[in-house]
């Protein structure tokens, strides 16, 4: 089991921008001062973690990205609970631009920290030898929702952290994501970057957000 703490807090604050305007048409408030106002909030409030784990393919991960790995490696991250506590109770307060932006903020910063996290992995398997699959998400089309569940459960040392899942298979905290990555000697050892032009979730928030804002990507 591994785990990795070290991410470097880096927010691009004209995409965050640009996403909350896909959300929250502006009103005439200045949210470039908004933002300005969150971002300690947003960094004084996450417990950045991840969690990865080299295990032999198990029977029901013979999904069709994983055909050619003899091994897979099941893949967490999390921003903690603290994150979604102040947003929560930012609405509570009646902030609603406020709240609305800090969660796009933490959004964000999660997809920024899995890219990190991907550097991570993708390194500490090279020189293993291994070359990794893109990352496959439980939902993405491929893989079933509900393995969720059995991803938290393989990656043991998450469960002290508070990760579980709960009605519908989603995520404890929020501001958190499962994924697998093949693993094998045999496969070409080149970076592969989750596709969201190639992803078939169509609920995914944060792949319909950013196509609005920014194109497929």
């Amino acid at each position: 089991m591994e785990l990795i703490k070290d991410f470097t807090f880096n927010l691009d604050k004209q995409h965050v921008l640009e996403v909350l305007e896909t959300y929250l048409p502006s009103s005439g408030e200045d949210r470039s001062k908004i933002y300005d106002t969150l971002i300690n909030e947003l960094y004084d409030n996450i417990d950045p973690i991840g969690f990865f784990k080299l295990i032999d393919k198990p029977k029901e991960y013979d999904f069709e990205s994983f055909k050619e790995c003899s091994k897979i490696a099941p893949c967490l991250i999390t921003l903690g609970s603290r994150i979604t506590d102040k947003i929560d109770n930012l609405f509570n307060e009646n902030k609603f631009v406020d709240a609305v932006m800090l969660d796009v903020m933490a959004s964000t910063l999660l997809f920024e920290y899995n890219s990190q996290m991907y550097e991570h992995i993708f390194n500490y398997f090279y020189n293993l030898g291994f070359g990794i699959t893109c990352r496959v998400a439980p939902g993405d089309g491929e893989i079933p929702i509900e393995y969720q569940s059995d991803i938290i459960d393989r990656l043991e040392a998450a469960k002290p952290y508070g990760i579980y899942t709960i009605k519908g298979y989603a995520v404890h905290p929020p501001k958190s994501l499962t994924y697998v990555h093949g693993v094998d000697e045999k496969l070409e050892k080149i970076k592969r970057r989750h596709s969201c032009r190639e992803c078939t979730n169509i609920s995914c928030s944060i792949r319909a957000i950013k196509e609005k804002a920014k194109g497929i990507f």
